[in-house]
């Protein structure tokens, strides 16, 4: 009975060790774009605001973001040097929800997102962005949640002077997650926006663990309707709630 007695013990005592390595306890840290700080950072109007255009001059737009808890940091890409703000690419802050898809698929909408996830704010990306770590720490991002934006899902379903609507077999439209360890690629991950007529329409859970420990983050997206100067769908996408493991 004593011997018996001491299984139970030690199969007990291997089971809550187990449990201590789980998921649940790993100390994960959660970017939700929630407060003050974040919501300071929504522009009005959604386009040629002052927060990410500036003053339409030549000086560089300014607009950037840290987060103190999970380390993330992002600011405008200023492709051509940083005077037309956030047309030439970034990561910027909002709070909008507009699902006229139809009506509203148009650059002046380009904060929105047709469908809210539950919170206030999220983050809206524009043409070949990145996020990284403030402090260069390789660590692993273990998921995040994607959107459409307004803009980007009304153009991609109903097409309009320049792009088809995806419509058909064959089309697709892709999102592209790279991680990167410095300079070097880790993985990337993918999510179809658009495919063989059916399209991402609200909010997805995105696994990025396969990307192992990164210093940064990269999104492009590439798809079936091109033109010289690339896909022709709004280069759009929305993320929220940012799991990085510490």
């Amino acid at each position: 009975m004593k011997k018996i007695a001491f299984s139970f013990a030690v199969l007990a005592m291997s089971m809550a060790m187990f449990t201590s390595c789980s998921d649940d306890d790993e100390n994960l840290k959660r970017l939700d774009f929630e407060g003050n700080q974040w919501a300071a950072l929504i522009d009005n109007p959604q386009y040629g605001g002052e927060l990410l255009y500036g003053d339409g001059g030549e000086t560089p737009v300014a607009y950037s973001w840290s987060d103190a808890t999970s380390k993330l940091t992002s600011s405008l890409t200023a492709t051509w040097g940083g005077g037309y703000g956030f047309a030439e690419g970034g990561v910027a802050i909002s709070n909008y929800i507009d699902a006229d898809l139809e009506n509203h698929a148009t650059y002046q909408y380009q904060l929105a997102v047709p469908q809210s996830n539950g919170t206030s704010n999220f983050a809206v990306v524009y043409c070949d962005a990145s996020v990284s770590f403030s402090d260069n720490v390789a660590r692993v991002i273990k998921s995040m949640d994607v959107s459409p934006t307004t803009y980007q899902l009304g153009v991609t379903k109903f097409g309009d002077g320049s792009a088809k609507a995806l419509t058909d077999k064959g089309d697709v439209l892709t999102l592209t997650i790279t991680g990167y360890k410095g300079e070097v690629a880790t993985g990337a991950v993918t999510v179809d926006m658009a495919k063989d007529g059916a399209f991402l329409e609200s909010w997805k859970k995105v696994d990025l663990s396969s990307l192992g420990e990164v210093t940064k983050l990269g999104f492009t997206m590439d798809g079936s309707d091109k033109s010289a100067y690339g896909v022709k769908q709004p280069k759009y996408v929305a993320f929220d709630n940012v799991v990085v493991k510490f």
